[in-house]
């Protein structure tokens, strides 16, 4: 789930979907680009990819501790 910080810090089977501080290491940032052979998502013809803008306030976000409103 994507939804809240906190369900994105927990994740699911594969893990958590970011690593608190450390953007590089973080699922959700291989999914959207494609990188270490994960599938980019959203799959081709099921939305428009991320800009790289996008992708640089997630990283930024996830290295910056990936914190949600304290009432999400």
């Amino acid at each position: 789930r994507l939804d809240t910080a906190a369900a994105v810090r927990a994740g699911g089977d594969g893990g958590p979907a970011v690593e608190p501080g450390a953007s590089a290491e973080s699922l959700l940032i291989d999914a959207v680009t494609g990188a270490n052979g994960m599938r980019r998502m959203p799959p081709e013809g099921e939305g428009e990819t991320l800009k790289e803008e996008e992708i640089a306030l997630l990283r930024a976000w996830i290295d910056q501790g990936a914190e949600g409103p304290a009432d999400e």
